[in-house]
């Protein structure tokens, strides 16, 4: 065997940094920053919805939401082809049990209805709180502390803020879904 000369070790480890930032660059660029702002934006819009169309406004939420889905897919297939990994099968079985149950098993054991918009919306979106601790428990703890932060936000504008719970969902529900993109794009290494 041929030792290599200091020369071609330093070449190599050059090489070797450069590959390891690449790679860094391209996990960080798709880490799932855009999904979080995208839905930021639609938590906001559904909160102003809400706050100036009220119960008039309450179609148009399953709008956002069904695009916002979309919007996901559409991310999640773009974001895959430039980052190739692996699907968890057991999270996404997670994912949709927790769906299944929060949607549709429950409201109609319990008798969910939307007599009363705040709290429903709150429902829903604690649901996807749960989706966020799971994904910070399996992938990454910054989502594990986001979910959190939203369900406290959210209990608490419910309970304690009533007269101004959409401006609280709007800045402290899609507004911490927004910061917690930038963090994970720009902060997060």
């Amino acid at each position: 065997m041929n030792p290599i000369s200091t020369e071609e070790a330093g070449k190599a480890l050059q090489q070797i940094e450069s590959s390891r930032r690449a790679m860094r660059a391209a996990i960080r660029a798709n880490r799932g920053h855009l999904h979080l702002w995208m839905w930021g934006l639609i938590w906001i819009a559904m909160a102003v919805i809400m706050q100036n169309g009220g119960r008039f406004g309450e179609p148009l939420l399953n709008w956002l939401g069904i695009g916002g889905v979309i919007g996901s897919f559409v991310i999640g297939f773009w974001q895959g082809r430039r980052v190739r990994s692996g699907i968890d099968g057991r999270f996404i079985g997670a994912v949709v049990l927790l769906l299944v149950f929060g949607y549709a098993v429950w409201p109609a054991l319990l008798g969910v209805h939307g007599d009363h918009p705040k709290a429903l919306l709150t429902y829903s979106a604690l649901v996807i709180m749960q989706i966020y601790i799971l994904a910070g428990l399996w992938f990454d703890i910054c989502l594990l502390w986001t979910g959190i932060l939203v369900t406290v936000f959210l209990l608490a504008g419910l309970w304690f803020f009533a007269p101004i719970f959409y401006w609280l969902f709007a800045i402290f529900g899609g507004g911490t879904l927004i910061g917690t993109g930038f963090y994970l794009r720009y902060v997060l290494r």
